[in-house]
């Protein structure tokens, strides 16, 4: 099978997405209706090997079909083909034109909103499955593929070795592991069959490489590997809001009863961090409106903890945390502590260049604030900017 090649005399072969044990991935065009589309080939060896995935195959295309949602893949036809003397059958999808996952994440971690709107859309995904007595068991970064390269649209892929209700064919038999070992739940691990809450310990896992940019677990062997899941609790998390903490906590719980009930569940619960997370500058405005109005003290006591919450959310260096240190060094000043403001200014300045570059407006503003704010008699002490910002060091993407 090569580029150029007619699949069903519709289908023809642009080009190779991708390719795996399980078969080869083409783009192709759709000569009757016109449009790009994805193609997965796989070729009849007649083994028992290939028989399995042949089922799997068909597996896939069975789920799909009666899964319809914006964040999974859609199904559009299959079918059977030759070429070279070789049968194919072959699997229609609509074709994404983003990364996975797993390529995104090379690019570093992204900011917080950003990573909790794609395990929100991951959710939303699962909960349709699982409404539908579709429990996924192969939920990872690689099998999430972005729509388009703006990554706002994410789709669940690969529903390969997924069980339907409580099915127990060869495909989803009891006693066997099946799935991605670096996500792959404890009772799992033990042979056990696939659960709602199998697929949540796989979410916790992708939410943990999302929001610290490391796996929970990171065995160098599988044995090793199935111990930490069976029995290590891992790192917790550095510099994330309680509540996420919480939520990965129960996740990667080692018994499924100490996990969300429901991947709507969780969706919820990110939902509320989400919404927390757009609030923040709604606060900080209003800390600072109260600074104008000769309230000082408190907005001083308001603009502390938020500066830490916008580096949570944003990173250090981001315009937005940025801001709210020079909203707080105003506020210093104005309230009569013009030695802490021109101290925390001149830490600020620096960090605010080398962030956002000379004649950005933010970086402006803080070098005129800087410029007419008395310099102290006794040197500033060190760490200021350090101590508000916390121990927090992300990089968006």
């Amino acid at each position: 099978m090569r580029a150029g090649d007619v699949l069903g005399e519709r289908y023809r072969l642009i080009g190779e997405l991708g390719r795996g044990g399980f078969g080869v991935v083409w783009e192709a065009y759709d000569q009757r209706l016109g449009r790009q589309v994805a193609v997965k080939t796989l070729r009849h060896h007649g083994t028992k090997a290939a028989a399995t995935d042949l089922a799997r195959l068909r597996r896939e295309t069975e789920v799909l079909a009666k899964l319809v949602h914006p964040n999974i893949v859609l199904v559009l036809d299959m079918g059977e083909d030759s070429s070279d003397g070789e049968r194919f059958s072959y699997l229609v999808m609509e074709l994404l034109n983003g990364l996975t996952l797993k390529q995104a994440l090379a690019d570093g971690r992204p900011e917080l909103p950003r990573a909790l709107e794609w395990a929100r859309q991951l959710c939303a995904a699962l909960a349709a499955a699982h409404a539908a007595q579709v429990i996924h068991r192969d939920v990872k970064p690689e099998n999430i593929m972005f729509t388009a390269p703006d990554r706002s649209v994410l789709k669940v892929l690969d529903f390969g070795i997924a069980q339907i209700g409580d099915n127990r064919d060869a495909l989803t038999t009891e006693g066997s592991v099946i799935g991605s070992t670096p996500y792959l739940a404890p009772e799992r691990w033990r042979g056990e069959p696939g659960s709602v809450r199998s697929d949540l310990y796989a979410v916790g896992c992708v939410l943990y490489e999302l929001l610290t940019g490391q796996r929970p677990f990171n065995a160098g062997n599988t044995y090793a590997l199935m111990v930490q899941h069976l029995e290590e609790e891992p790192p917790r998390p550095p510099a994330l809001p309680t509540g996420l903490v919480e939520l990965i906590t129960e996740l990667l719980a080692k018994d499924p009863a100490g996990r969300p009930g429901s991947a709507a569940a969780v969706a919820e619960r990110l939902d509320r961090a989400l919404e927390a997370i757009r609030d923040l500058r709604r606060r900080a405005d209003a800390a600072f409106q109260a600074a104008g109005d000769g309230r000082a003290a408190e907005a001083i006591d308001q603009l502390r903890p938020l500066i830490e919450q916008f580096a949570l959310a944003f990173g250090s260096d981001d315009a937005r945390t940025l801001r709210t240190c020079h909203d707080l060094a105003v506020a210093l000043a104005r309230l009569g502590r013009p030695d802490e403001a021109y101290c925390l200014l001149a830490e600020l300045a620096p960090l605010a260049t080398a962030a956002l570059g000379d004649g950005h407006p933010e970086v402006e503003a803080i070098q005129r604030r800087l410029a007419r704010t008395p310099v102290p008699e006794r040197p500033c002490p060190p760490g200021l900017l350090a101590a508000l910002l916390g121990a927090v060091n992300r990089t968006g993407s």
